[in-house]
């Protein structure tokens, strides 16, 4: 039997997180874009509201992130890395009072973990990783270069290095847990993004970094699988991001192609104004309904990338051109920065980037159609 239903405490949840959005989002949405502030303190207060929570299951999660996103696409972002349960969080191997002191801070918006995989030169390509981490008696030292690091300006970093010999390709790499404040890790750079200003971007430079060897996460040579973990199931919360932003368009478009008159009638009364937006509500719908699926296998520790894969690629290309024409019905005040359209389009756009290129994520999707072997 399949059910499609959310549970009565999933919508009420959805309720109050509507209610949430609306009061402390809302309000502040155009400042955080225009200055070019992190979200981050958002996390504090959805905390005082008795919505953020590190034990809420994935969709539950997900239902946070899209409707976060559909009043704001950056402050979605900060909540589903602060409440995401991955191992990364986790941080196996880590002392426990590091962890709590770390997962604390996280929940309560005064800190960040930032995740440094991405290298110059070796984004996808995590085979082709040089940063190195070198056991030297009673430490690890960290030498190397990370880039594309959203909140690069973080608390701590979780960092991907190099332990074994190159030829073992992403068996070589190993995590890593590396406070910020230590020696010879250097001043992030910040980039100028065009947007998802909700999450600072750059590179940092690690120069005989030192850390203990427990802070060494999870086992040596697994690197690449806490990665592979986490990106599976945050393709799906992409796609709810670029969802929430897209669903808020068509329903601003909708309400203004009922108000908006022209040759003596609504605007809606014109195919070519309803039957895009009609086309739009049926893929948003499809695009909603393979994130759910893709976040409640995940629930179910069934494997799930193949369905992330899919999220990844396509939603956020149909939700960039879902937007785009909801802004062109808007006409020449669509244009402007006094309506979000130009927000969402500059934001959406960085994930058909960010956590992998659709032609990545394609490879993913055929090699699970017809094997390694033949495809790539």
């Amino acid at each position: 039997m399949i059910d499609l239903s959310f549970t009565k405490e999933q919508e009420e949840f959805r309720e109050k997180v509507k209610e949430f959005a609306l009061k402390e989002v809302e309000p502040r949405r155009k400042e955080w874009d225009r200055q070019g502030k992190s979200a981050l303190p958002i996390n504090g207060r959805l905390a005082e509201w008795g919505l953020l929570k590190s034990d809420m299951d994935n969709i539950t999660r997900g239902i946070l992130t899209e409707e976060i996103a559909y009043v704001d696409f950056n402050s979605a972002m900060p909540l589903v890395w602060a409440t995401m349960p991955f191992v990364l969080h986790e941080l196996p191997g880590v002392p426990e009072h590091i962890k709590k002191q770390i997962q604390e801070g996280i929940l309560s918006g005064k800190s960040f973990l930032a995740l440094c995989f991405g290298e110059p030169g070796a984004g996808t390509d995590m085979a082709g990783f040089k940063t190195s981490a070198k056991k030297e008696g009673e430490e690890w030292v960290i030498n190397g270069t990370k880039n594309t690091i959203s909140w690069v300006n973080a608390d701590y970093y979780f960092v991907c290095a190099k332990t074994g010999k190159s030829e073992d390709g992403i068996w070589a790499l190993t995590d890593f847990l590396v406070p910020a404040s230590l020696p010879g890790v250097g001043k992030p750079e910040i980039w100028k993004d065009l947007g998802s200003m909700g999450a600072v971007r750059g590179k940092v430079d690690f120069t005989n970094v030192r850390v203990p060897l427990d802070y060494m996460v999870g086992e040596m040579g697994k690197g690449y699988l806490l990665a592979a973990e986490f990106f599976d199931t945050n393709r799906a919360f992409i796609g709810l991001k670029c969802i929430g932003a897209a669903q808020a368009s068509v329903d601003e478009a909708s309400v203004y192609a009922r108000k908006r008159e022209v040759m003596g009638k609504p605007i809606a009364g014109y195919q070519a104004i309803s039957f895009p937006l009609a086309e739009a509500q049926t893929l948003l719908e499809a695009a909603r309904l393979l994130c759910y699926k893709t976040l409640w296998m995940a629930d179910k520790g069934a494997r799930h990338t193949t369905e992330g894969a899919m999220c990844k690629w396509w939603i956020p290309e149909i939700t960039l051109e879902i937007v785009r024409k909801c802004l062109l019905i808007h006409g020449q005040y669509g244009y402007t920065k006094d309506l979000p359209f130009e927000q969402r389009l500059r934001d959406i756009l960085g994930w058909q980037i960010g956590d992998g290129t659709a032609e990545a994520s394609k490879l993913l999707i055929a090699r699970s159609m017809m094997g390694k072997d033949y495809v790539g």
